[in-house]
């Protein structure tokens, strides 16, 4: 996956954790399901190994941002995330 595609999906991982509920604690399973939609919405599709290997992928990155807070809290932490892999 290149930068600017981690970049596009990280940002609207983020924009999608906080149009719904950004008051709510994060959890991993959110985490994963707007991840998921992300991709997705990226791809146009959702049955393509490419889009499995994208999620795999981001949640990597992600691993290192502790799951913590809620899930507005969370998503600001992925915009500086996402601003740091194209500098």
């Amino acid at each position: 996956m290149d930068t600017t595609t981690l970049d596009m999906i990280l940002r609207a991982t983020a924009d999608r954790l906080t149009a719904m509920n950004p008051d709510t604690t994060i959890s991993a399973n959110s985490l994963h399901s707007e991840v998921q939609l992300s991709v997705w919405n990226h791809h146009g599709t959702y049955n393509d190994t490419i889009v499995g290997r994208d999620i795999t992928a981001v949640l990597t990155v992600l691993a290192d941002i502790p799951l913590t807070g809620t899930r507005g809290a969370y998503a600001e932490q992925l915009r500086a995330q996402a601003g740091a892999v194209t500098r």
